[in-house]
């Protein structure tokens, strides 16, 4: 019967470990549709944006599956030259991304997000994450994505100016192309490098990489990358002087150009300044006539600029003029454009800061709002302390008025009342240590500890009955020859019940306080990380609050460290063991380690005042 008993559990424990390994595996499967896209993502980019659009879009619920679908559907748009003028969806797929394993998609959600500020001009904000981006792809086999990491965190180095750094980037870019065997990976990454040096005038190294770019771009076929390789060839030949050879590139991207129905106009400049360098007067007007023939006004301007130079040249002072009032006119044209772009950027800046500093009115008259229902409930607090000194005055002096039957009556009376608070707060600390006991199961002498207090409470709180049971039987034997006193009686009780509810009162606003000032409320409500400012700021409202508690319990306590400190403020405010552990930013278990700690540092020091069956709960709240 017992192997039986055995062989059954571990039959079921089998059972349950296949099904949730079984789970764990459906979980982790991306929807086909997401596979088929992200296969064909780089070779055709358009096929797999129509994918992504066509699907239905995944439960927010299923997280691995939504961050999936917004991050390729961000990078499908992204290749597709869709504008995106939000970061919605590629925010879900970082959140997601950074916070799991899969390297790959996280190194393409930092680069989309640093890809994204790129496209809106902002590649100060853009960098960070690129940087981070050639971090992570480092750690995968994904070449081609670290191919176009280094080359977008190169491009964002040349508008920096910072070309040392840029080379560098661009070298990695053509190693990660060069792995991944993709000839317009490659041709790009030459292409940029052979830019890079002819940016830092060191034309004769420039020459061999735009040549390989060349080669590079024939074998993968793609017209507007030969075009423009071919073209800035000629010009790098041009700028050495070399114009037989620049001459033969211009017209060879003049040809590209041509065959392909892609724009030429910069070729006919090119070649016309060629011409005009060699002094071959007819031909440069010819291809520079061509070349003003486009909407490109900073074409215009520099074809209108060396015709003006060739009729000053020739003495044609009449078309010199007109030349010269065109070429004033495109560069006045750019000048206007630039300029706007400016205003315009001007504006947004102001627009931004308008809007930055109605938020700060605001929140100042918030702010004063809140001090002002501070200040109140702080006079409230005063009047009630005012009005509880009263009645204990008033208490005193009936005492030193009554005989000795009265006198020991009201003692019992008292003392009656006294039990009774002391068993609500008994019963309300119980259900306070009940929810901590269910928070703090895992530590075990942490667990018998809060066990022992609440067996040591329900101790009390039974001697607390049997206490008033007693002292009730003794009031009954002195009421009966003090029948004309009843009234006086009645009348101490009133008094005892409003002292009663006016402390009840206190705390109750001493709660409402809490709730109504927005620096603890939040540690309730929304918990999160406690950074330095916060923690000041806490402990500020504090003690304002209890009377100075973090001097009072520093000076009872020297050794206190800032943690302990900590812990103390937020037991205090009744908190329990998991909103603890997020505003500390450790876990629950450490949590209820460091008040084991903090308990054991307290009695070493005022053992006197500790009972070692008392929680630290208990001791912090009454202190």
């Amino acid at each position: 019967m017992k192997h039986t008993a055995i062989s059954y559990t571990l039959s079921v424990l089998l059972m349950l470990i296949f099904l949730f390994s079984c789970k764990q595996n459906t979980n982790q499967s991306l929807l086909p549709e997401l596979n088929q896209a992200e296969a064909i993502m780089y070779e055709y980019p358009d096929s797999a944006l129509l994918i992504l659009e066509q699907i239905p879009v995944p439960s927010p619920s299923d997280r691995l599956q939504y961050a999936t679908w917004s991050l390729l559907l961000t990078q499908a748009r992204y290749k597709n030259y869709v504008t995106q003028s939000s970061d919605s969806l590629i925010n879900i797929a970082y959140d997601y991304f950074v916070k799991h394993d899969d390297l790959q998609h996280k190194a393409l959600a930092l680069y989309l997000k640093g890809a994204l500020y790129v496209e809106w001009g902002e590649a100060d904000k853009a960098l960070p994450y690129l940087l981070e981006a050639v971090e992570e792809v480092e750690k995968t086999s994904d070449y081609q994505l670290g191919h176009l990491i280094h080359l977008e965190t190169g491009s964002i180095y040349v508008y920096r100016v910072l070309y040392e750094y840029a080379k560098e980037a661009f070298q990695r870019s053509l190693e990660y192309a060069e792995f991944s065997g993709n000839k317009v990976y490659i041709a790009s990454a030459l292409l940029h490098i052979a830019r890079i040096h002819s940016l830092i005038e060191s034309y004769e190294t420039s020459i061999p990489y735009y040549k390989e770019a060349i080669n590079a771009a024939k074998l993968s076929k793609k017209p507007n990358t030969i075009s423009s390789a071919v073209g800035e060839l000629a010009a790098i030949y041009r700028e050495c002087g070399n114009y037989s050879l620049a001459l033969q590139y211009a017209y060879e991207a003049l040809s590209i150009n041509i065959k392909e129905n892609l724009p030429k106009e910069q070729d006919y400049l090119d070649i016309g300044d060629i011409y005009n360098r060699l002094g071959v007067r007819d031909s440069a007007y010819y291809y520079l006539k061509q070349a003003v023939h486009t909407d490109n006004i900073y074409t215009k301007r520099s074809a209108y600029r060396v015709l003006y130079n060739l009729a000053k040249e020739e003495k044609n002072y009449e078309k010199a003029l007109e030349y010269g009032d065109q070429y004033r006119f495109y560069a006045d044209s750019i000048h206007r454009a630039d300029r706007s772009s400016t205003l315009i950027e001007m504006q947004e800046k102001y627009n931004q800061e308008k809007i930055l500093n109605e938020k700060n009115q605001l929140q100042i008259e918030k702010e004063r709002t809140l001090r002002t229902a501070l200040l109140l409930c702080l006079f409230l607090l005063f009047i009630i302390a005012i009005l509880i000194f009263v009645y204990q005055r008033k208490l005193i002096r009936k005492e030193r008025t009554i005989q000795r039957n009265e006198e020991q009556i009201r003692i019992y009376t008292f003392k009656i009342h006294e039990n009774e608070s002391l068993i609500s707060r008994n019963e309300s600390h119980l259900r306070e240590l009940t929810q901590e006991m269910e928070q703090s199961q895992e530590i075990q002498e942490l667990f018998q500890e809060q066990q022992q207090a609440i067996r040591e409470i329900q101790s009390q709180n039974d001697l607390l009955h049997q206490e008033n049971q007693q002292l009730q039987e003794n009031i009954s034997q002195y009421s009966a020859s003090l029948q004309e006193k009843s009234k006086e009686l009645k009348t101490l009780k009133t008094l005892s019940e409003k002292n009663r509810y006016l402390k009840e009162r206190e705390k109750f606003l001493c709660r409402q306080l809490v709730k109504k000032t927005q620096v603890l409320n939040e540690l309730k409500t929304s918990p999160r990380y406690l950074d330095v400012v916060r923690w000041e700021e806490v402990k500020e409202t504090i003690d304002w609050l209890y009377e100075d508690f973090t001097k009072r319990i520093s000076k009872e306590i020297e050794t206190l460290t800032e943690t302990d400190m900590q812990i103390c403020c937020l037991v205090k405010l009744r908190l329990g063991i998991p909103e603890m552990a997020v505003l500390l930013g450790i876990s629950p278990t450490s949590v209820s380690k460091r008040k084991l700690r903090l308990k054991e540092r307290i009695i070493q020091k005022v053992g006197y005042n500790f009972n070692q069956e008392q929680t630290l709960d208990l001791w912090i709240w009454e202190f």
